[in-house]
Order: C-alpha cells, then structure tokens, then sequence
C-alpha cells in the first residue's frame, strides 16, 4: 500500500511539473522574438436625448469677499438667479464658525437681483468665514425642493 502511494505522490508531481512547463513555454518569450501591442479603442458614443429628458445645471454665482461697514446692517451686494435658470433661489449667509443665520432672502426669480440687503444684525469688524447657501426651488405650484449649494467667501467688515 505504502508503494502505491509513493507512485500516485510522483505521477502527481510528474503531471504538474508538466503542466508548470507547459505553462511557462507558452509565456516564454523566444531570444529575438517580438511581442506585438495591438491596442483595443472604445467606440465613442452619441447620446440622443428628446427635448427636455435632460435636465440642464443650475448655475450658481460664486463670491470670495463681500465688504462690509462694521455696525450697520445694509449691505451692498448683488445677490441675484441667472436668467438660465429654471429654478427660485433663496440666499442664507450663515457665519461658519458661530453656525448663526445673519440673512435669508425671499423667493428670488431667474433674471431677478438684490443689490442691497439687510443682515439680521450689525457685525463687529473683523473678518468672517462667511457660507453663501443657496437653496433652489422648482417654478411650478409645488415649489418643491431641487438642487442647492453651497459657496464658502470672506465677510470683511470694516
């Protein structure tokens, strides 16, 4: 019995020593034989779309500094909805740091701006890291919710 084992042990070691040759004959590259690169493209595609299937980006205007007078609450500023949008925009100012509200807009249409503002309360001078929010809203009776944003600037207040 002890025999027949050994014999199996060495036709096993036999047949993968083979089947390992095999195996490296087949990816051995031949002295002066080159491996040609055929390289494989994507077709390109077209996308045909019917009018309106595709729902167009709402644009967002984007500030780095907003100036303003230290103790007072106007501020001019030309908060506004570009006329390509299909969207009402509603504008907070939220002050990074304290997370406090110190403004929200109405209901601004597409085309529409606010060139002066009033803050909920006056601001020492200094500099705020100030958060633009905008939320966005569709133009038909249900004003539901679409896609907002968010745009990070400076509040300088002098």
């Amino acid at each position: 019995m002890e025999i027949v084992k050994k014999r199996v042990k060495y036709v096993l070691l036999i047949i993968g020593l083979a089947i390992a040759v095999a195996v490296a004959a087949k990816f051995a590259k031949q002295e002066g034989e080159v491996t040609s690169f055929k390289p494989e493209f994507e077709e390109g595609q077209v996308q045909t779309t019917s009018e309106g299937s595709v729902e167009k980006g709402i644009k967002i205007p984007g500030y780095t500094t907003i100036p303003v007078n230290a103790g007072e609450t106007e501020v001019d500023i030309d908060l506004y909805n570009p006329d390509e949008n299909d969207v009402y925009f509603q504008v907070t100012f939220i002050l990074n740091k304290e997370e406090e509200q110190i403004y929200q807009s109405k209901l601004i249409k597409p085309g529409d701006h606010l060139y002066t503002i009033t803050l909920d309360r006056a601001l020492e001078a200094g500099t705020y890291d100030l958060m633009i929010k905008y939320d966005t809203f569709a133009m038909d009776e249900s004003y539901s919710p679409r896609n907002g944003a968010s745009v990070n600037c400076v509040l300088e207040v002098k």
